[in-house]
């Protein structure tokens, strides 16, 4: 579990070039990772997104059914996929006063392997958004560091929010996640309060097809607004309230559907003493365009984590977790809210599956994880989870927030277990190598969302990758 985000302000002055009134901090970041799977389902065709887009939607349904609109099945699927990719971030922050001018350029891009997977949207498929050459960060600060502290950011940004569950940056992912938005903070006293707004689809000004009686009419894409209030009050007692809103309208993104989403989020955490935790819990509301009419959203979710590291040699350090998140009743009738949660823009990795094989959707999971660091340079971990669907007629949706499947007749809850471990080499402070394996084996109900799917039958996926990172400062 990742420390609280502290609150949100230009990076300290370090590492520095100084002329005159003028600070230049370049930075450097390149990583080389090879992966593979075997089996991979969740991540080819199986993923049913329509020629339309949308059909991989969290809240997209198909008329009165579970199902995603446009779901394509996978007969004929590959038994395996693997991929060498980089990825390089140059960048250059410049001081001068109160304020700071960041830009960091990106190139990410498949080398070589066996990318005819399919839609593997955030591993391995060189189309994915972000993937080539493109600018990572672009925005501008305005801060106070003295006084009251405050900041103003705009411009494109990579932004997490409490343990990302709800909004994280994906950086184990190919390309990571950025934002195109405007955030202000300011602390006052035991407070840090923050509010944002940002793009997810951009609008379309025009006519979409030249049909004035059809497309005359607004199309103002998706945004996501949000507000956040933490509270410092003891090492081990500190509380964080977020109320976020996201509106979707076409254009849209794939994995986004029409609708108006309201989360309001509670989160108590804590740090001391080697023992840190996390309780979280969200409730969802809103309205999603159906069949007929618009569907009301009734959703829930709630995750806790905990770490101790011992006074044990080789730090040991042990730590637990649980999440449930409500999964959809299966009518699919208008009349019905849909009961499906949607995590909105989560770190698929660092929370739940390092596979990124489900997300905090129709979830329940359990599981323990020990870490040991025999010397400073070496760390190595290990853990266990068992995956469960909340509704095991409703959808199993991977990290990436793309649905594999459902099967309206299936009465397992046991989606699977997983089990992973990785090893953490740093002989060198810029340098890191890290390798990592994940084995997953399928419960019944996996089993039979994939046979629903027409997948050819499957028992487990293997999963490993090796990386080797370069970071300057």
């Amino acid at each position: 579990m990742g420390a609280a985000e502290a609150f949100a302000q230009a990076p300290p002055l370090n590492e520095s070039i100084v002329i005159g009134a003028w600070t230049f901090r370049p930075s450097l970041e390149a990583r080389l990772r090879g992966e593979y799977r075997n089996d991979p389902f969740g991540f080819d065709q199986v993923l049913g997104l329509g020629p339309a887009g949308g059909g991989g939607a969290v809240f997209a349904d198909a008329y009165e059914s579970n199902l995603p609109p446009n779901f394509s099945t996978s007969i004929g699927a590959p038994s395996e996929g693997w991929a060498i990719a980089e990825r390089v971030r140059l960048g250059l922050a410049v001081d001068r006063g109160p304020v700071t001018a960041v830009f960091k350029l990106q190139d990410a891009r498949v080398l070589g392997g066996a990318t005819n997977i399919g839609n593997i949207p955030y591993f391995f498929n060189e189309s994915a958004p972000g993937s080539g050459f493109a600018p990572y960060e672009a925005y501008l600060d305005v801060h106070a560091r003295s006084g009251r502290p405050m900041f103003l950011r705009l411009g494109r940004q990579a932004v997490q929010w409490g343990d990302g569950r709800l909004i994280g940056t994906n950086d184990f992912t190919a390309t990571g996640r950025v934002l195109d938005a405007a955030r202000f903070g300011v602390e006052v006293g035991d407070f840090d309060i923050e509010a944002m707004a940002a793009l997810l689809g951009y609008p379309y000004f025009g006519l979409a097809d030249g049909n004035t009686e059809n497309d005359d009419r607004p199309n103002i894409g998706a945004q996501l607004y949000g507000l956040k209030i933490t509270g410092h009050f003891l090492p081990l007692l500190q509380v964080e309230a977020t109320g976020l809103a996201r509106i979707a309208r076409p254009p849209l993104p794939p994995t986004l559907t029409p609708s108006d989403t309201f989360v309001i989020d509670g989160r108590v955490f804590g740090n001391h003493r080697g023992f840190q935790y996390s309780v979280e819990g969200a409730y969802q509301l809103g309205q999603v365009a159906s069949y007929g009419k618009n569907r009301p959203i009734e959703a829930f979710a709630v995750a806790g984590r905990f770490e101790w590291e011992t006074a044990l040699p080789w730090h040991f350090t042990f730590g637990g977790q649980g999440a449930y998140a409500s999964g959809d009743k299966g009518t699919g009738s208008p009349d019905e809210p849909m009961t499906r949660f949607d995590p909105i823009l989560p770190d698929q990795t660092i929370n739940h599956s390092k596979m990124s094989l489900y997300a905090w959707s129709n979830l329940i999971e359990a599981g323990g994880d020990l870490s040991v660091r025999p010397i400073e340079e070496v760390g190595v971990s290990a853990g266990y989870r068992f995956v469960g669907l909340a509704d095991p007629k409703g959808r199993w949706i991977t990290g990436a927030l793309t649905t594999v499947g459902a099967d309206p007749t299936n009465e397992s809850m046991v989606l699977g277990h997983e089990i992973d471990a990785t090893i953490r080499v740093t002989p060198w402070d810029p340098i890191t190598f890290q390798a990592g394996y994940g084995l997953f084996l399928l419960g019944d109900g996996g089993k039979n969302i994939l046979t629903a799917a027409q997948r050819p039958d499957s028992e487990m996926q293997h999963w490993g990758y090796l990386q080797a990172t370069i970071k300057a400062p």
